[in-house]
């Protein structure tokens, strides 16, 4: 019995010493060039047909910069060393459950954006990309629950891409 618990207590120091490799977001080393530390993100363009949302996906976007802490958010595109600009092109909402009336109770949200990031310090595309994502909600007999639940899970949809898009910048996968 002693022996296992110095196996085990040796095999916890060892983990402990060594790390397991985890990293937290923003805290690692990064895979950015190191010419790359500022980045700006223009307003996107909305050729999705549904009006006003790319703000609120721009905004989300650059909260996932900024919180990831990599790369400085600026405002002026010609200080930044990446641009990323983009269009959101579709947003699509799909019935995909049904209750015993055949009244849809559940629904997809879908968005599409094309990405573009420049690294204008060396005058080249960095990456290019179409980002897609969907997300859930249910919908009930309230027509103001429902609609609360269809913005809650378009917000999740933006959260969604910008985190995708922080990763395929900051790591390139």
């Amino acid at each position: 019995m002693n022996a296992l618990k110095l196996i085990g207590l040796g095999l916890l120091l060892s983990l402990t010493l060594w790390g397991c490799g985890y990293q937290m977001a923003g805290r690692g080393a990064s895979q950015l060039p190191p010419h790359l530390k500022t980045i700006a993100i223009p307003v996107f363009e909305n050729n999705s047909g549904e009006p006003t949302i790319q703000r609120p996906f721009t905004e989300a976007l650059r909260r996932a910069f900024i919180t990831d802490g990599r790369l400085r958010l600026v405002n002026n595109k010609s200080n930044a060393n990446l641009l990323v600009t983009g269009t959101l092109t579709k947003y699509s909402i799909r019935a995909v459950a049904f209750n015993s009336l055949d009244i849809a109770i559940e629904y997809w949200v879908y968005l599409e954006a094309d990405v573009l990031v420049t690294d204008q310090v060396n005058n080249q595309t960095y990456l290019k990309q179409t980002l897609t994502t969907r997300w859930e909600y249910q919908a009930d007999d309230r027509v103001i629950t429902s609609e609360a639940s269809r913005q809650e899970a378009l917000v999740q949809t933006y959260r969604v891409l910008a985190q995708r898009l922080v990763s395929l910048v900051n790591d390139k996968f």
